[in-house]
């Protein structure tokens, strides 16, 4: 699809989510197959109610009795009735219609309410308790009690269908928080709940993996399984295999595991990483009982660029992931586990699939907007069982970007259900931290649900009202305009936008933006969000449930507006800068404001993070927030002291320069400095990509984490030295040796520097020669990098940061 069309799609309200329901059959998420209502016939339902197991154990389905249970306490019966039955019954056959295929018929249920009991039948306990669940929905929606008579039939269109939940770059629900994940999934009827790990468990082997980052202890795995189990909901471990492991591979003691210094990928050619994997590997089986395992897989971009580059030159990329999928799909079987691996790194190497072995299953994530997703046609003719994975699209903004997220749910499954995709897997992301409270994604957990079980019978535009009667147990909340309003293009905001240091320019939008205008934008949130205001005062004290979903929206609303007062000072500011005559006085004054926003904002952030998540990783966020304030202190300061300039740093990205083509991937540099004294001698290095430091040929330190998805390991990509007792009076020599593992590289470093008070940058006044040649010293090259530098305060202690 086109960003054209896409826009269209927009514009025309194809994904408007506040068109009011039209049918009954809307009660229930998902949309029953078929639903028939009798005509001024009820069942006037009692709270005394009569459970019957025939063919189940009650055990089975007790949280099905729970379930339906909590709903009658929601309701008011005023009319007396006679005690009600549900009769929870086992048959061979639920439904004989031609043309389902096994799985639908095993996963089906029929609900019969008549006027003096209700019968749930189905194959087994999970189909049953699904059945259990339609009948929570109408209950809740039921008036003082009374359910309209009806027969529904019911079976889904994809047999798996699940989240994927990232706990590795930030917020690590707690074991309450999980749970109510767990029963939020299965109310809508999925079966899969899918971890996303990374160091996030406890390992008895390796006890430093995940230390101080919230980790999943054993007991906690244990206790959600369990949980999981009693709701029908299958817990399957995605842990990673061969990328992905930078938070892992940033620790010195797993360094030797690396392809290269600061790579996110595992070496394929070194027997001890496969002793490493089959340690953990065993670990991950025991504390998860699922017959099925997720090795992750994908993005492995570090593959065969270090210490595995022979393999790639003696076959080929493609080869050489095959061979290492095959040692890591023998471990499993070898522990009795049936594989499913991401399918990105597939797509880009076709050949691949000539060599992996038939069962495993791939899961197809794709997050752009497509009408059509070819891979579903490549995996399938290919012969593979595949689930296809879309996005909640939580990643990038304040607010998930529900614009994008609903149509990639929609057609992908749509592409695999052309294309006899075996499930759908809905994932969340972390990116940088996690800041996007994950609650604020349950709408489209419930919208995939709705989609996978019953793609024909789903529409957008009536189920964003469907969805929050249900969620909040009242009918007409409004509560789809507060979520059109917030995912509405002019009220989101990039996360590295918020952070973004107030003298720089404003960003250019990435592909799926719309090219808003920061002035239309402001205006835009002046007039839209007061209607979100009193919408959440009216609904304050007639929720029924799930209240606590108010606070986190006063929190969006409370940053939209901390976001908003930024850009206005953000104007002004660069006037200043561009040197339009700008009153200083008021403009301090908003800086204050500015910063009083913004510390209110860190304690209110801090509280709903405490509500849900673990408080382990909270304080990168908090950390965010401390820099930016600092950021507008400094601003303050160079305001009243009319010296405001841009804060980009003053060194340079500086590389050896071989011939007028090519650039040293290994090379050295070198700056001599003389001193009379060394009163006091500080440097910062950022390494593109491994950089060592020697002063007088003695070793300092080195630097080689490197940009990934993980906030947790950008603190070590800047190193702050204190190298004072490196130095002497007279001539020293400041040696960098910088080193890149990629093809047609170049290596490099950046390096601020303060010694006496002097400040000593990366500029091209420091020599440079390829690593370990006869070559002659020449003039360094500064390179233009990809992201800003912002400049150190090393009297503050605040670092350089790399912006977004």
């Amino acid at each position: 699809m086109t960003k054209k069309f896409f826009l269209i799609l927009i514009l025309t309200g194809i994904f408007n989510l506040s068109i009011g329901q039209t049918m009954n059959s809307n009660q229930i998420i998902p949309n029953p197959k078929k639903i028939l209502f009798e005509n001024d016939s009820f069942l006037t339902i009692s709270k005394d109610l009569k459970f019957t197991f025939s063919g189940f154990s009650e055990p089975e389905l007790k949280s099905a009795v729970n379930e339906i249970n909590q709903s009658l306490d929601l309701i008011n019966i005023t009319k007396e009735s006679k005690q009600s039955e549900i009769i929870f019954s086992k048959v061979d056959e639920v439904i004989s219609e031609k043309g389902l295929l096994d799985f639908q018929k095993e996963q089906s249920y029929k609900l019969i309410i008549r006027e003096n009991k209700i019968l749930i039948e189905a194959q087994n306990p999970q189909a049953a308790f699904w059945g259990a669940m339609s009948l929570c929905q109408l209950i809740e929606k039921s008036e003082n009690g009374m359910i309209k008579t009806a027969e529904i039939v019911d079976y889904p269109d994809l047999k798996v269908r699940g989240i994927s939940d990232d706990i590795s770059r930030g917020q690590v629900s707690t074991l309450e928080n999980s749970k109510r994940i767990i029963r939020f999934i299965a109310r809508y009827k999925m079966n899969t709940y899918m971890p996303y790990l990374e160091d996030m468990l406890q390992f008895d082997s390796f006890p430093s993996i995940g230390e101080n980052r919230g980790k999943l202890t054993k007991a906690e795995v244990k206790e959600l399984v369990a949980y999981a189990d009693e709701y029908h909901v299958e817990v399957i471990p995605i842990f990673q295999t061969l990328g992905h492991y930078e938070n892992i591979l940033a620790k010195e003691e797993f360094l030797k595991y690396a392809e290269f210094p600061g790579a996110a990928s595992l070496c394929v050619s070194c027997d001890e990483t496969y002793e490493f994997l089959e340690t953990m590997l065993k670990e991950v089986f025991e504390m998860f009982p699922s017959k099925y395992f997720h090795m992750g897989a994908d993005e492995s971009w570090d593959v065969g660029l270090g210490k595995s580059k022979h393999l790639v030159e003696k076959s080929n990329i493609a080869k050489v992931h095959a061979d290492h999928y095959q040692k890591v799909y023998d471990i499993c079987k070898k522990y009795g586990k049936e594989v499913l691996m991401y399918g990105d790194i597939i797509l880009n190497h076709p050949e691949i699939l000539d060599y992996l072995p038939k069962d495993i299953i791939i899961v197809d994530w794709h997050y752009s907007i497509n009408d059509f997703y070819e891979s579903t046609k490549t995996f399938s003719e290919a012969g593979h069982n595949y689930f296809v994975s879309p996005s909640v699209w939580n990643f990038l903004t304040t607010f998930p970007a529900i614009i994008n997220a609903i149509p990639n749910i929609k057609y992908i499954i749509k592409s695999g259900l052309q294309y006899n995709a075996g499930g759908m897997i809905n994932s969340n992301w972390g990116d940088y931290g996690a800041e996007t409270i994950k609650e604020l994604i349950l709408f489209g957990y419930a919208y995939s649900a709705a989609v996978a079980w019953s793609y024909d019978e789903t529409d957008a535009s009536e189920f964003s009202d469907s969805f929050f009667t249900d969620f909040f147990g009242i009918p007409n909340s409004n509560f789809s305009e507060v979520y059109e309003t917030l995912a509405h293009p002019f009220n989101q905001m990039m996360w590295h936008e918020v952070w973004r240091h107030p003298l720089l320019p404003f960003r250019q939008p990435v592909w799926w933006e719309p090219k808003v205008n920061k002035a239309a934008q402001v205006s835009w949130m002046e007039y839209s969000l007061p209607k979100v205001d009193n919408t959440i005062e009216q609904l304050k004290r007639k929720l029924k449930k799930n209240e606590d979903h108010l606070e986190i929206i006063e929190l969006i609303l409370e940053l939209n507006r901390a976001y908003k007062y930024k850009v206005e000072t953000q104007f002004l500011l660069h006037d200043k800068l561009k040197g339009v005559s700008v009153n200083s006085d008021e403009l301090i004054s908003m800086i204050d404001k500015n910063i009083e926003n913004f510390a209110n904002l860190k304690k209110n952030f801090e509280n709903i993070w405490l509500k849900y998540y673990k408080e382990a990783n909270l304080w990168m966020i908090k950390d965010k927030i401390d820099r930016l304030v600092q950021y507008f202190e400094e601003t303050k300061a160079a305001v009243k002291n009319d010296n405001l300039e841009i804060p980009l740093a003053k060194s340079e990205w500086i590389y050896c320069k071989v011939n007028d083509s090519t650039f040293a991937g290994k090379a050295e540099f070198v700056k001599k400095v003389n001193l009379d004294k060394v009163d006091e001698a500080v440097i910062q290095l950022i390494g593109d990509t491994y950089s060592k430091l020697y002063i007088n040929g003695k070793f300092v330190d080195e630097v080689y984490v490197r940009r990934s998805l993980s906030l947790y390991t950008e603190y070590d990509r800047i190193k702050t030295l204190d190298v004072k007792e490196f130095l002497t009076t007279g001539e020293n020599e400041i040696k960098i040796i910088s080193e890149i593992f990629a093809d047609d590289g170049k290596a490099g470093f950046n390096l601020v520097g303060r010694i006496n008070g002097e400040m000593i940058y990366s500029d091209e006044s420091w020599k440079a020669k390829p690593f370990d040649s006869q070559m002659e010293y020449t003039n360094a090259v500064k390179q233009n990098y990809r992201y800003e530098l912002i400049q150190p305060n090393f009297d503050a202690k605040r670092t350089s940061w790399i912006e977004r």
